[in-house]
């Protein structure tokens, strides 16, 4: 299988079992609203773009013991990167950096409290809501591939593969309707990312990464490089993806490459994903979202403007 391959099939079937963080919201969610509450042209908007969805540079350290701390750090402590902007290309990076953030940015109104309904994040909702559509239909494929611990191998994957699913359903719906170009705003976004976007990431978390592990940081800073590396890779293939016409054929075909593979590896179970049920899983998460995602994404493009204006965050201009 490609990289390309695999990286499409992540955005669906981001296993639990692999014990990573959940997202918030998916790449272009974060790209687009970084797009609206930026420069909107330019080199400087890229940078905010790449800076919008740095903070999951870590979630490619699959397996990786300090995975989770790296992940809490650029979620919560994030405004270590922003202090450590320095030149304009960097502080268009960060501002992009801060408004990702789950304390008040748009990953709070994913998993915290949503815009348009505070007692849950709308991502979480979403999930468990398709969770609970999906579970007779996915047991069932599980019991009828011979799979003996049905419901343990549920509890694992179900909730993380619904999420991921919400998100990529938003991420799609942005594509085709509030933003055609999102693809390759973020594909250029990632191409085109300064150099010292690794250097910011070490200067603000390799110290506590160095702390948390007990190492060095001349030994901590080449791990986080290397995940940034990783991950800006990633980040141009899943751009790409969604400027293919049917980027929903795509995603579907390659997770089910990507969940028989994983659940060989992780749970030790071999059984083929039909393409259709991965389809299935997609237009359910659509069918879930369409009707107020718009709202919600403009209600958090407001919010997370407003909110980085009172937390003193301001844009970078080239």
């Amino acid at each position: 299988m490609t990289r390309y391959a695999r990286l499409l099939g992540a955005t669906l079937t981001f296993l639990a079992s692999l014990s990573t963080p959940l997202y918030g919201y998916g790449a272009a969610t974060h790209a687009y609203v970084a797009h609206e509450i930026g420069e909107q042209q330019g080199s400087s908007n890229l940078n905010e773009i790449y800076g919008a969805v740095l903070p999951d540079a870590f979630n490619v350290m699959f397996g990786d013991p300090y995975q989770g701390e790296l992940w809490t750090q650029t979620h919560y402590e994030f405004m270590k990167l922003v202090e450590s902007a320095t030149s304009d290309a960097d502080r268009a990076l960060a501002y992009g950096f801060a408004s990702h953030n789950e304390a008040w940015g748009a990953d709070h109104g994913a998993h915290i409290s949503a815009i348009g309904d505070p007692s849950q994040g709308y991502v979480i909702r979403k999930q468990n809501e398709l969770a609970a559509i999906l579970e007779p239909q996915v047991r069932l494929f599980l019991l009828f591939s011979g799979v003996p611990n049905a419901n343990e191998v549920i509890d694992q994957v179900l909730p993380t593969v619904a999420h991921t699913a919400v998100e990529t359903a938003v991420d799609v719906l942005i594509s085709q309707n509030e933003d055609p170009e999102i693809g390759q705003r973020l594909l250029l976004a990632a191409r085109t990312r300064g150099w010292s976007a690794p250097i910011l990431l070490c200067k603000a978390y390799a110290a506590d990464l160095a702390e948390t592990a007990g190492t060095t940081e001349a030994v901590a800073a080449p791990l986080i490089v290397a995940a940034e590396s990783e991950f800006r890779y990633q980040i141009q293939l899943y751009g790409a993806a969604l400027t293919q016409e049917d980027p929903v054929a795509a995603l579907a075909e390659q997770g089910a490459d990507l969940a028989k593979l994983l659940l060989a590896a992780e749970l030790g179970i071999v059984a083929d994903i039909p393409v259709d049920l991965m389809t299935e899983i997609l237009d359910s998460a659509t069918e879930l979202v369409k009707d107020d995602y718009a709202a919600e994404l403009a209600a958090t493009v407001t919010h997370v403007r407003q909110e980085l204006e009172s937390h003193g965050v301001i844009r970078g201009t080239l």
